[in-house]
């Protein structure tokens, strides 16, 4: 390249304009890097470019200091334009190496093929060559329209990768979530037996603890059994938690045709706010504030993953560190047209009235190392589909007030998983037979059970089946869904066939229903279900009311 000082200038002006037709570049702003070119030659292209509809703005770089420079700095080109001197082999390469999309336009007589041949890498896009500047503009405008289509193909292959990338995170998040409920239910379920059983310990000690002598070690082994307690509610509270994980996983990993039902709108958001907990709380304090609303029509993981986007875009927009300072209020209500809604307001650094109208687009974003930018349009599309609306209020500096609005459902539908038989109990001893592939979730029920009612438990579908082809009749029949060999379905209709009487007899136990045949199966009405991980009064409770 040229030595010499580096030198820029803005080149264009109004009267350049093209005036006699509205061509398709009209009015196109267009940001040029001109290098190995004198100020009279440039000041001629952009001339010429002006003169066809673009509002160009050229900027000049003769040294090759400036222009790594100008190419690692914030400002962006739209076009490079390159004399065909002795250095655009040089420029090429410099250029290539650092943004191999930008189209590159090369004026004068030299091959371009020649200029390509050693420094262009693969994927970048080959330069081309202008050879006079009448044929200049004809160059730049098919350079800048496949740039155009190439940009796009990058949009869409990107949105596709993102999409797949989803879908495989959400495949793969119901399936973990799977596997960890049916040990975490055993888990639950052995933990709650043992505090129940420590409290009756405890309760039939106590009137004779007085006459124990201190120090005896009776009275020592009672202390213990009493110091039992709190570790064991401790474990109890943190089972409890990962309960909460596991079920919010499920939810927000369901995929886009589950259908729709009626929708508490808190149950859904405090869902969300317990997954975005770990970005709020280094960040702003939460407060709430819920008002009585209609349940909605939705589906509880779509809206939940809305709510969750909305929440961390609320958290990602402060400062970690300054949580007494900020504040994030998430409100819930009901409109005056009686629609429900959810609000999410933040105290946090807002969003620019020049970048607002485009929050919605997809791969839009302020903060690009938070993400790819498809959150909020993902949640547009999840909200139009439900017939509703989410609108936005926000200033730079001022923080953002994002708001979801939902029609009411029409009525409140109960999911299967609170579809149980209503029959008066009459406290009777019943036959239980569970049939789980979950060794550990079947001792847990036998335990929990056992000291009312008598517990047969298989961990095969194919030997429960035998027994009641053998003439064994149950009262309840607790079933996993999910199983290797035998699935709960298909053991269901061999019952069904075999003794229908039983096949009423079902309540099956699910970890997550990720196929859509399973799906639909819990949606029939005649269809009993619990889900996993289950605490002990539930299961107690639907054994009852079975048991008659």
């Amino acid at each position: 390249m040229r030595s010499g000082h580096l030198r820029e200038r803005h080149v264009g002006g109004s009267d350049t304009f093209a005036s006699a037709s509205a061509r398709e570049d009209e009015g196109r702003p267009l940001n040029v890097l001109v290098v190995e070119a004198g100020e009279v030659e440039a000041s001629g292209w952009i001339r010429e470019l002006t003169r066809r509809g673009f509002v160009a703005r050229a900027h000049r770089i003769d040294r090759r200091d400036a222009l790594l420079e100008a190419l690692e700095g914030r400002e962006r080109f739209d076009l490079v334009l390159c004399g065909a001197g002795l250095g655009a082999n040089e420029v090429l390469a410099c250029v290539r190496e650092r943004h191999a999309e930008l189209p590159f336009v090369i004026v004068g007589n030299q091959a371009t093929e020649d200029l390509a041949l050693e420094v262009l890498r693969p994927g970048a896009q080959p330069p081309v060559s202008a050879s006079s500047v009448s044929q200049l503009v004809s160059v730049v405008q098919r350079q800048l329209r496949d740039a155009e289509l190439r940009a796009e193909r990058t949009r869409i292959k990107g949105e596709l990768l993102v999409s797949e990338r989803m879908a495989s995170i959400g495949t793969l998040a119901v399936g973990v979530a799977h596997e960890i409920n049916n040990p975490l239910a055993a888990l639950l379920g052995n933990l709650q037996y043992c505090a129940e059983e420590v409290e009756k310990i405890r309760c039939d000690l106590a009137s004779a603890s007085a006459d124990l002598a201190e120090g005896s070690a009776a009275k020592r082994a009672l202390d213990r059994l009493a110091a039992l307690d709190e570790p064991v509610r401790d474990a109890l509270e943190a089972g409890e938690r990962v309960r909460e994980i596991a079920r919010d996983l499920r939810h927000f990993a369901r995929p886009e045709d589950d259908p729709t039902g009626a929708v508490d709108l808190r149950a859904v958001l405090e869902s969300s706010i317990r997954m975005a907990w770990n970005e709020i709380r280094h960040r702003a304090r939460l407060e709430k504030d819920y008002a009585p609303a209609p349940r909605v029509r939705a589906n509880e993981g779509r809206l939940g993953q809305v709510f969750l986007n909305l929440l961390l875009n609320a958290a990602r927009a402060i400062e970690v560190g300054r949580v007494a300072d900020n504040e994030i209020l998430v409100r819930i209500g009901e409109t005056e047209r009686g629609e429900g809604f959810v609000e999410v307001r933040d105290t946090g650094s807002g969003i620019d009235e020049t970048v607002l109208p485009r929050i919605f687009d997809p791969f839009f974003t302020t903060k690009p190392s938070f993400g790819s930018g498809l959150g909020l349009a993902i949640s547009a599309r999840i909200v139009a589909g439900l017939g509703g609306s989410i609108t936005v209020d926000s200033r730079a500096g001022r923080g953002s007030s994002f708001r979801v609005t939902l029609p009411a459902a029409e009525q409140d539908i109960d999911g299967p998983a609170t579809r149980r038989a209503k029959i008066s109990s009459t406290g009777r001893a019943g036959r239980i037979l569970v049939v789980d592939d979950e060794p550990l979730l079947g001792s847990a029920l036998r335990r929990m059970l056992a000291s009312r009612h008598d517990v047969t438990v298989e961990t095969d579908g194919r030997a429960a089946l035998g027994r009641i082809e053998h003439g064994e009749r149950f009262d309840v029949i607790l079933c996993d869904l999910m199983m290797p060999e035998m699935d709960g379905r298909a053991f269901h209709e061999a019952v069904r066939r075999m003794a229908p009487a039983q096949a009423e007899r079902f309540v099956f136990m699910t970890g997550g229903a990720f196929t859509q045949g399973a799906r639909e199966f819990l949606e029939q009405a005649d269809v009993r279900s619990v889900e996993k991980p289950f605490d002990v009064a539930t299961i107690r409770r639907i054994v009852r009311e079975l048991v008659v």
